[in-house]
């Protein structure tokens, strides 16, 4: 792969402006030339062009600041793969976590945007094979009936696979090679008739205990998610109301009570990290600021302000 490098703000709308990509930056600060020079990653992306009208890109970055986006641009065909970290995606009518060793297809067009979000403080590794549609009809030989877009589990032999070839230290002409087979090989699987897609929420057959860390785990990572009691009861396959009973017996409060303390608490940091109340507030899950300054005051006694205005 490439040299790891800085990536900025400045450097992340270049690349929107190459494929047709809208960024957001929500920790970015007001002021342009400020906001350009702010590091959002830093890492290795390498493009591969496979053949004429077909492109992979190799990512591997460390994200030290949450981004946001959506691609404007149009291939026949789109999959993208996590190989390690979490990165939220879908499209206007559907969203879905996606974590290591599972991939996402769909056709981009103007009437379907991807829109994905990367939430900071992780290794995020992914892999994306773009297709135009000649390059469709060169490597299927035909007209494939349109599909919905889908997500779906890699076979640990692919995910073997995929892994080994992110890895390889061939250059040149043989990595092209290596990397137009294993391309063929993911095609073969996403464009497969899907059978049965795993669930996002946990499995029935897990224990009880188990299916509640999951929902306390996802309430952990990803507090600025906009959890629902209903969607959190689904992941644990449970009633609400067994939900809200079961968790509270082993955590010592509800679900949203969790959720309420872990946003104020990472919150809390982001502030004392030198972030403005704006963006505390937004990356925190708080829609409106003046609610996230109202429960700020009552969790701690003071207004989120002046711990702000404390670090200085």
């Amino acid at each position: 792969m490439t040299t790891s490098r800085r990536h900025t703000v400045a450097d992340f709308l270049g690349y929107g402006r190459r494929y047709r990509i809208d960024y957001r930056f929500p920790a970015a600060p007001r002021q342009p030339e400020r906001a350009a020079r702010l590091p959002i990653a830093q890492g290795r992306v390498e493009t591969l062009a496979l053949t004429a009208g077909a492109e992979l890109v190799l990512s591997d970055l460390e994200v030290v600041q949450p981004y946001a986006s959506r691609s404007r641009g149009q291939a026949a065909l789109l999959i993208v793969v996590v190989m390690e970290g979490r990165v939220r995606l879908g499209t206007l009518e559907a969203e879905r976590w996606l974590t290591a060793g599972e991939a996402f297809t769909l056709r981009l067009d103007e009437r379907q945007i991807l829109s994905a979000h990367q939430p900071a403080g992780q290794r995020l590794r992914t892999l994306s094979l773009a297709l135009d549609e000649a390059a469709m009809h060169q490597w299927c030989g035909e007209a494939l009936p349109a599909q919905a877009p889908r997500a779906w589990s890699l076979p640990n032999a692919l995910s073997l696979t995929l892994e080994q070839g992110y890895r390889c230290e061939l250059t040149g002409q043989p990595r092209r090679l290596l990397f137009q087979g294993l391309a063929l090989q993911l095609l073969a699987r996403g464009l497969a008739p899907p059978v049965r897609d795993t669930p996002q929420a946990t499995a029935p057959t897990a224990s009880p205990g188990r299916r509640l860390e999951a929902v306390r785990r996802w309430l952990e990572e990803a507090p600025e998610e906009e959890h629902r009691l209903e969607a959190l009861a689904a992941r644990a396959a449970m009633s609400p109301s067994t939900l809200v009973r079961r968790f509270k017996a082993a955590y010592g409060c509800s679900p949203i009570d969790y959720l309420r303390r872990r946003r104020l608490a990472r919150a809390r940091e982001l502030l004392l990290g030198g972030h403005s109340v704006q963006q505390a507030a937004h990356l925190s899950g708080y829609r409106h600021a003046s609610n996230f300054i109202t429960a700020f005051r009552r969790a701690y006694g003071v207004s989120p302000g002046s711990l702000a205005s404390s670090r200085d």
